[in-house]
């Protein structure tokens, strides 16, 4: 991954009303060539303006190990793309945890995100803007 700064900004109110509005999103980290990797479903959460993502396996996922070696992306909300970096995200995990709660209950799957390996592979997803 780079160490050169990489041109982000806010959530735009479009942007976040179709986040509140999908319970899942869709990411895919970019390659070194620039192209996309699939894209794969995720649940999200927001923590004050930051925007949340985990891997069910943990830092071994194949789409969270792509997304933190490239550091950039998109995601799909509600049929909108959007370029984004995916920033490892530490030291919030409680805050996550509950977040996670509130958003989609207390199953199984919820269970399994709101501990390791999934809680040890939180991602903050930013989106990134030209000419910033």
């Amino acid at each position: 991954m780079s160490d050169v700064p990489l041109p982000s900004g806010p959530w735009t109110e479009h942007e976040l009303a179709q986040l509140d509005d999908s319970e899942l999103i869709r990411v895919a980290a970019a390659r070194a060539d620039g192209t996309l990797r699939p894209l794969v479903t995720v649940g999200h959460v927001r923590l004050g303006q930051d925007e949340l993502i985990r891997s069910l396996h943990g830092t071994s996922g194949a789409w969270y190990r792509a997304a933190v070696a490239s550091g950039r992306g998109e995601i799909e909300i509600g049929g909108l793309r959007v370029a984004v970096a995916f920033l490892p995200d530490h030291g919030r995990e409680a805050d996550v945890d509950q977040a996670l709660r509130s958003r989609y209950g207390d199953d199984a799957g919820v269970r399994r995100m709101t501990r390791s390996p999934a809680r040890d592979a939180t991602l903050r997803v930013v989106p990134l803007r030209t000419g910033v």
